[in-house]
């Protein structure tokens, strides 16, 4: 084993143990987990298959496997920022739905009280 396998491989390793620690502690929720256990998978098949890197390269055409590295580690990227994009839109949403109940709450409140105030003195009218 050479020192370079051995150091990719522990890498992996350390990428799957803490987005495994990070899902089961629930930092990291169930849509964004399978994303990142996707990328520990694939940490851990670059280290056990360091020449799937020159093959898919050779396949493609890239001349150096490293920028099909960076490539692929920029669209994985991409799309968790498509991802995360979608989710903060969705918590908008579900953020002013929220203000908005909150809000509608506190009217039918006020008018509530106002309405206890006219039965409780009904002579100031």
């Amino acid at each position: 084993m050479t020192g370079g396998f051995g150091l990719a491989l522990a890498g992996a390793a350390v990428v799957v143990l803490t987005i495994f620690e990070m899902v089961r502690r629930r930092y990291i929720r169930g849509r964004f987990a399978v994303t990142w256990t996707l990328v520990g998978v694939v940490t851990v098949l670059m280290a056990l298959a360091p020449g799937a890197l020159d093959w898919a390269a050779r396949m493609t055409g890239i001349a150096v496997p490293l920028n099909l590295l960076f490539f692929i580690g920029f669209l994985g990227l991409l799309l968790i920022l498509i991802q995360l994009t979608a989710e903060i839109g969705r918590l908008e949403r579900r953020m002013l739905r929220v203000a908005e109940d909150a809000a509608l709450l506190r009217v039918e409140l006020h008018l509530r009280e106002q309405v206890a105030e006219a039965k409780a003195n009904p002579s100031q009218d």
